[in-house]
């Protein structure tokens, strides 16, 4: 449930268009400005940390500014798409998103160690688009690989600091219904991997930390976890979309699963976002990646 944090932290996104063929809109797709000003909020209830076995409740809400030009994207779609190939198999994109805080005291197994901290992230990532039916009358079907490698960098907005490295391939396939107003859904399957550092981050226990129940403990490198992820959305009139997201994760056989800070095998979290158009351009975007 990281992206929830980030998909309304207003971050801008330059991107090129994801095909370079698709040039002739589709009389299915859906009408979309060329330019426009969103609100959007989030909340989200979720696991202090990942195979953690307290939850909390976050929400974030953000100004999001979308730009979908031909050439050029902003916001929407990820940052810096380009098009590495003249095929529509494969694209090089670069991946953002990021984690929620907690505070140690308020979470049993961390109380008396430092807090977590917001978590950023940013990488390249490889898209590879096993199918995409482009808009029909029946809508769109899309199913995806992407491999994302990201760096994490940890802040409490006063000071930051690399944090890590984390992968995470996901599968997805996703449909969207015909029509002026969006409605689709998505599942993903994917599977996390973190370097030593960023599991440390997770699951480490310096000796000074060390308390009954809590030993000393030096976490590994690999594995994390793996997960499925379900999410609908549904546009309720023309400036107003709705968000409802399920996430389920696994953490059996993870590379850390005897820290004494991995409390739970199984986990799972839900959010209900929003997004409201504040304002947007008459001219029409121009292409139908939508």
């Amino acid at each position: 449930m990281k992206s929830s944090l980030l998909a309304f932290a207003g971050l801008a996104a330059l991107s090129a268009p994801a095909f370079a063929e698709e040039t002739q809109r589709s009389s299915y797709a859906p009408e979309e400005s060329l330019w426009e000003l969103r609100l959007g909020g989030t909340g989200l209830w979720a696991p202090d940390y990942p195979g953690a076995n307290e939850e909390s409740f976050n929400w974030a809400a953000a100004p999001i500014f979308i730009y979908r030009g031909d050439r050029i994207r902003f916001g929407e779609y990820g940052m810096a798409r380009a098009i590495a190939t003249e095929t529509k198999r494969f694209e090089l994109d670069l991946s953002v998103d990021a984690a929620y805080a907690a505070e140690s005291d308020d979470n049993t197994a961390r109380r008396g160690m430092p807090d977590i901290d917001y978590l950023l992230q940013i990488g390249p990532q490889a898209i590879i688009n096993f199918k995409d039916t482009g808009w029909t009358a029946n809508g769109r079907d899309e199913i995806k690989l992407r491999i994302p490698v990201r760096g994490v960098a940890a802040t409490d907005f006063r000071s930051i600091e690399h944090a890590g490295w984390l992968a995470e391939p996901t599968l997805s396939y996703r449909h969207r219904w015909p029509g002026e107003r969006r409605m689709g859904v998505t599942a993903s399957l994917f599977a996390s991997f973190a370097d030593e550092q960023l599991q440390d981050y997770y699951y480490g226990v310096a000796p000074q930390f060390a308390a009954p129940g809590r030993p000393a403990y030096v976490a590994d490198g690999g594995y994390l976890g793996a997960g499925m992820n379900i999410s609908a959305t549904r546009e309720m009139h023309d400036n107003f979309q709705i968000y409802l997201t399920w996430q389920g994760r696994s953490f059996e056989g993870a590379a850390n699963q005897d820290s004494p800070l991995h409390r739970a095998d199984y986990t799972s979290a839900v959010s209900v976002s929003f997004v409201w158009k504040m304002l947007r351009s008459k001219r029409p975007a121009q292409n139908d990646d939508m």
